[in-house]
């Protein structure tokens, strides 16, 4: 039994379906926003599940403290790699006995800046892994750097010849780095000493050209002198022409003598230029792709509002998607892209706009069965939600769980759904009846989202965790 006589009433005794789902209670617990310093200290040393608390995204400086003396390394290198580690903590652990934690440690440092002993120590590490993972550092002293790029170690030293690092280096190294045993340290230097050489804008120049990947920029972004214009739109690589025909910079009538290639990418490129009218842009026969290419014209005219506005009009699906994209915009932009008939170009404004109307992110909802990041949105209307409790469709059920007065009695239908994501989600929802949670907690249902709900009475999560004690 759950053995609750001390925390509840006798009516909610009932024996446990099959064994304590140990780690699943120890995972919910660890996450559970409720959960006291003492339930997470007990979790870091008696829990099935000791990671878990170190991956909490608030950890108390109790909890902090325990996690960097934990005896499993696994729990010291999950505490190395959060992001809101002070710089104390992290060269505490960059000396840590486990080379896996001064792994991680120095990974790390490549954020969080150390002290410079704790740099030095990572520079002199016995573990050349570790050592390879140095040159990143943030603030790494230049002696060290010259220290790497000497190393005994072939990877280390290619890892320390860097671009921005290779003028540090006194000209002897640079020296004997140049004639490096190792080819990939060779290699390291080769890509450190390489200056990118400016796209051919002529005709001449491209012809000169001899690498596939340079050719195919130069279509895409250079300046074109008009010879060399002429002489892409004709390529026989339709991946030229297409890079081509979306290269602003190419003169609009050798574009549009692209408009009806037989080519299914080079006609699409033609179609999102920025240079044509939406008369030219509609003549265009194009196939809309799943996803939308970017189009950083339309961002370039943010400030416009007019301009907005008539391309929230454009005949082009994709222009109005990238109007959309855009986190602010005029109000009457917005008023017309809600009632866009293209449901990509609604769903575009749900996802990215700041001032769509709630309204519209409840209709793409409802759409789309999802997804579950619009559902998630502060925006999203809550209230009278709760009418799509009984939906035959899981996100629609889901979705309930939003609404704020939501009956107790629907709450507890949702977490024994048959459906395993809105089960869970109920389960781990504050306001579910205290006679639901319990069912929640046992094996055959929700025990870890059980585990995790705020609501969970701190005494009985200490009971769990007495429950997932060995025996």
């Amino acid at each position: 039994m759950l053995g609750l006589s001390a925390y509840q009433p006798a009516a909610v005794w009932h024996p446990l379906s099959g064994p304590p789902p140990v780690r699943a209670w120890c995972r919910g617990l660890a996450a559970n926003p409720g959960a006291p310093v003492g339930v997470l200290l007990r979790l870091l040393a008696e829990g099935a599940e000791p990671l878990g608390p170190v991956r909490r995204p608030e950890l108390p400086a109790p909890v902090l403290e325990a996690a960097l003396r934990h005896p499993q390394w696994p729990v010291r290198a999950a505490l190395a790699e959060r992001p809101d580690l002070s710089a104390r903590t992290l060269a505490a652990l960059a000396g840590d006995r486990e080379r896996r934690v001064r792994r991680a440690a120095a990974s790390a440092a490549h954020r969080v800046e150390l002290p410079p002993a704790a740099l030095a120590a990572l520079a002199a590490d016995r573990d050349p892994e570790t050592r390879r993972r140095v040159p990143g550092c943030a603030g790494l002293p230049p002696e060290l750097l010259v220290a790497l790029v000497q190393d005994t170690s072939p990877p280390v030293r290619a890892a320390a010849v860097r671009a921005e690092s290779w003028p540090q280096l006194p000209p002897r190294v640079r020296t004997g780095l140049r004639a490096d045993r190792d080819p990939a340290v060779r290699a390291a230097v080769q890509r450190a000493l390489r200056v990118e050489r400016e796209l051919p804008v002529t005709l001449a120049g491209y012809i000169a050209e001899s690498d596939p990947a340079r050719r195919e920029r130069t279509a895409a972004s250079a300046a074109l002198e008009r010879p060399l214009g002429e002489w892409l739109v004709l390529d026989d690589d339709p991946r030229i022409r297409a890079a081509a025909a979306g290269n602003p910079q190419l003169p609009t009538d050798l574009a549009l003598a692209l408009a009806a290639d037989p080519n299914e990418a080079v006609r699409l490129a033609v179609s999102l230029r920025p240079d044509l009218t939406e008369e030219q842009r509609a003549a265009v026969a194009c196939r809309l792709p799943d996803a939308a290419p970017p189009l950083p014209w339309v961002a370039e005219r943010a400030g416009d509002p007019a301009e907005l506005l008539r391309l929230a009009r454009s005949a082009h699906p994709l222009v109005r998607c990238a109007v959309a994209s855009l986190e602010r915009l005029p109000r009457a932009v917005v008023a017309v892209l809600a009632a866009d008939g293209e449901l990509r170009v609604r769903l575009a404004l749900a996802e990215h706009c700041a001032d769509a109307p709630g309204g519209l992110l409840r209709s793409v909802y409802g759409q789309l069965l999802g997804p579950a990041a619009l559902l998630a949105d502060a925006r999203f209307p809550a209230p009278g939600l709760a009418r799509w409790a009984e939906r035959p469709e899981p996100a629609l059920r889901l979705a309930a769980l939003r609404d704020p007065e939501l009956a107790p009695e629907v709450s507890a239908a949702l977490a024994a759904d048959r459906d395993v994501l809105v089960a869970r989600a109920a389960a781990a929802d504050p306001r579910l009846p205290w006679r639901a949670l319990l069912r929640a907690l046992e094996p055959d249902a929700q025990p870890e989202a059980a585990a995790a709900n705020p609501a969970l009475p701190v005494p009985f999560m200490h009971r769990l965790l007495e429950l997932s004690a060995p025996r």
